[in-house]
């Protein structure tokens, strides 16, 4: 008996925090954060003749990407890659700044990282990315549905025609995901505005 009211206990429990992270605006538990430490515009890339980017690791060789910051960051085979289910890949590697690098680095080795396309207006300068879901580390860091996590400037701007809200928090919780957009300025590498989706 103790034991039967034990494991309905750890049942119920269970289907609480799944419905938590299953929810609207909500992570799945399988879905790995990602912290974003780098976001820049990249010139000019060179990648072996096999390189790809498909799976979870790049695969082919490795590829040089040439900053706008006058950095050169090599991308290692076997490299961590995202699954770009949510968010477009870059496939534009002639056009000088046509694709923007967003990482994960420890020193300078990129552990993870993501290749998207710029925005087509301020492309160098700016990024649009989904809106936020959710803050962590005491209002320093956002949180996007697909797992990545970037910084947040100090004030960030929230934008919504007539329609105020109190606090980036409750920008949030009114407008998560698909509902907004998030700007994110590639010279400070942090969040600098949302806008809600009219």
């Amino acid at each position: 008996m103790f034991t039967a009211v034990i494991v309905a206990g750890v049942l119920f429990l269970g289907n609480i925090i799944v419905n938590l992270f299953q929810g609207d605006g909500q992570i799945s538990p399988d879905r790995v954060l990602r912290k974003i430490d780098l976001v820049a515009s990249v010139n000019s890339i060179a990648a072996d003749p096999n390189w790809s980017q498909n799976g979870s690791r790049t695969s082919g060789g490795q590829m040089q990407l040439a900053l706008d910051d006058l950095r050169t960051i090599s991308i290692f085979e076997s490299t961590l890659v995202d699954d770009y289910a949510t968010f477009p890949a870059c496939t534009d590697f002639v056009t000088p700044n046509a694709c923007v690098l967003l990482a994960d680095m420890l020193g300078d080795a990129v552990v993870w990282f993501a290749l998207v396309p710029a925005d087509t207006s301020s492309g160098q300068e700016f990024l649009t990315l989904p809106g936020l879901i959710d803050m962590r580390d005491n209002g320093n860091e956002g949180v996007l549905r697909n797992g990545w996590v970037v910084n947040l400037t100090n004030g960030v701007r929230r934008e919504c025609g007539d329609v105020d809200t109190s606090s980036l928090r409750d920008f949030i919780t009114r407008f998560p995901d698909a509902q907004s957009t998030t700007l994110v300025n590639m010279i400070t590498d942090n969040v600098v505005a949302v806008s809600c989706v009219q």
